[in-house]
């Protein structure tokens, strides 16, 4: 990645941080009405027949989906962490191999402070599996960029010999 894009990539992955940051701040009920309403909309727009459910059958199938959208959730906003990082670290002009392992050692000591914030946040813990989850998502975005940006580079290095 270009040296010109150092700053803003930077910038984004500080804002992408601090938006989890401003997740894991919702206590345990916040974070359950936020993810609820989330899996509420999308059986609304999907799911013809949930609106025509009792209320607490429209419940029972909102909790049944919590846990794998929360979960589903944890990972993909740490595979954006893994993704932007990697992105600003490739900037520097390490090797992919140095810039992969900085990039998922950033992310992953973001995975563990982020769940140890939320031991502090009323209702919400520490959880060991989360961790994993934030690890393994970061680990895939870091895996994404890193294979489109070898892509690129060796796009380049072919394109600059063949012009010779």
């Amino acid at each position: 990645m270009p040296k010109k894009f150092r700053i803003p990539l930077w910038i984004a992955v500080v804002l992408w941080m601090a938006l989890i940051f401003s997740f894991s701040m919702e206590t345990a009920a916040e974070s359950s009405e936020s993810s609820g309403g989330f899996i509420r909309t999308l059986l609304e727009t999907f799911d013809r027949n949930f609106l025509s459910l009792p209320y607490a059958d429209q419940h029972a199938k909102i909790e049944s989906l919590s846990y794998f959208v929360r979960k589903s959730a944890h990972f993909c906003i740490f595979g954006m962490l893994g993704l932007l990082v990697t992105s600003a670290v490739s900037t520097h002009g390490l090797s992919p191999k140095k810039t992969a392992a900085i990039s998922l050692g950033i992310s992953a000591l973001y995975a563990v402070s982020d769940e140890v914030h939320q031991y502090f946040v009323p209702g919400r813990a520490c959880m060991l599996r989360d961790m994993l989850i934030d690890t393994c998502g970061a680990a895939c975005g870091v895996a994404v960029i890193s294979f489109l940006i070898c892509i690129v580079r060796t796009h380049r290095t072919h394109t600059n010999l063949s012009r010779r």
